[in-house]
This record gives C-alpha cells, sequence and structure tokens, in this order.
C-alpha cells in the first residue's frame, strides 16, 4: 500500500468522524461490559444514545485485526474501515459503504492474494456488543 493511500484514507476517516459529530452534536464513548472491552472493543454515541461508531481492535505479536463501523442517526450501517496484517504482511485495507438495506455501494482498498473473503464476513454484530454478548 502506498504511503499517499494511507494519507488520505486518515483523511477520510477524519472527515467521517467530523461529519458524524457536527451531525449528531458531540459523540460520547458508550459504556460497554468488561469482556468486550477486553475482548478489544470501544464505541462511541450520540447524545441520544444512539450508536454511532463500533470500534474492533485486535493485537497479537505478529499479526493485528483493526475494523471501524460507522451508523447514521438511525442506526443503521453507513460505512466500515477494515485492515489486518499478519506475519507475511498486509492481508487487507478495505473501506466500504452501504445503502439503507445494508448492501455494499462500493468497495476500496487492497486485498493481498492471501485475502479473498468478503468483507461482510468481517462485520461485528453491534446489537451482541451493545448487550455485553462478546467473541473472546
Amino acid at each position: 500500500m502506498t504511503p499517499i493511500f494511507r494519507l488520505f484514507g486518515g483523511v477520510a476517516l477524519a472527515c467521517a468522524l467530523s461529519m458524524l459529530g457536527a451531525a449528531s452534536g458531540v459523540l460520547k464513548p458508550l459504556p460497554l461490559s468488561a469482556a468486550c472491552q477486553k475482548a478489544g472493543y470501544s464505541a462511541l454515541q450520540d447524545t441520544r444514545g444512539t450508536l454511532r461508531v463500533l470500534r474492533y481492535l485486535r493485537t497479537v505479536p505478529d499479526n493485528s485485526q483493526r475494523l471501524t463501523q460507522y451508523y447514521d442517526a438511525a442506526g443503521r450501517l453507513q460505512s466500515v474501515k477494515a485492515s489486518a496484517s499478519g506475519f507475511a504482511g498486509l492481508l487487507y485495507d478495505l473501506s466500504a459503504r452501504f445503502d439503507a438495506q445494508g448492501k455494499v455501494l462500493g468497495e476500496t482498498g487492497y486485498r493481498s492474494k492471501l485475502y479473498r473473503g468478503s468483507l461482510k464476513t468481517l462485520l461485528r454484530d453491534a446489537g451482541a456488543v451493545r448487550a455485553g454478548r462478546c467473541d473472546p
């Protein structure tokens, strides 16, 4: 992946977060169970208590996985940013946008030859995380 893509990827994330904040007031941390926090989850909610951002981070010595899911004011999945690396290097660094029915409108980014899975298989169940049911 080129450094310029990383730069624009970071800018896109910053713009998305600022748009979320502007549209909903101030985003604040959503309290999650200790099990979910230990599993690597964090979340942000708007002033009405609607989940707006769900993050998952898993790091071990040889690999890492990052996933950020963005939601609209109605609580529908709007976009996703996912990346993972292993001992062989970067596996994927993907972004996608979804329509109101949950269909992928477009996907951009990098996939190595080692990763051919669907981006939808990486998504986390926000309802389960809010309820404290998180995978270890």
